[in-house]
């Protein structure tokens, strides 16, 4: 059971993220999936880095055609935690925080 364990382990850290529900910011604040974007830049300042995509919303027709719809706003910003804290990457979409993964390789 053990070496299931650790095999278990190292497969997880060797993809490079692992999904979160609430980090604590460099000043100590935390921020949890659900905030929006200013909540979280009010607790965190502003991010290292931070990438913006418009991303198409597609609907299946009664057909089997995709169709698009729309599109949806999706920010990922990248926090620096400190040392011994892994960097933390937050997904949002439509301006509330959707996910937390951190970033176990630079």
């Amino acid at each position: 059971m053990r070496a299931v364990v650790v095999c278990f382990a190292a497969v997880t850290v060797s993809f490079g993220a692992s999904g979160e529900d609430t980090i604590r910011c460099r000043n100590g604040r935390l921020v949890n999936v659900g905030m929006t974007v200013s909540e979280v830049s009010s607790r965190c300042g502003q991010p290292t880095s931070r990438t913006v995509e418009e991303i198409p919303v597609m609907t299946r027709l009664a057909t089997g055609a995709a169709r698009q719809t729309g599109t949806t706003h999706a920010e990922r910003w990248i926090y620096r935690r400190g040392q011994g804290q892994f960097d933390a990457m937050l997904t949002f979409e439509d301006d509330t925080l959707r996910r937390i993964d951190l970033l176990t390789e630079p």
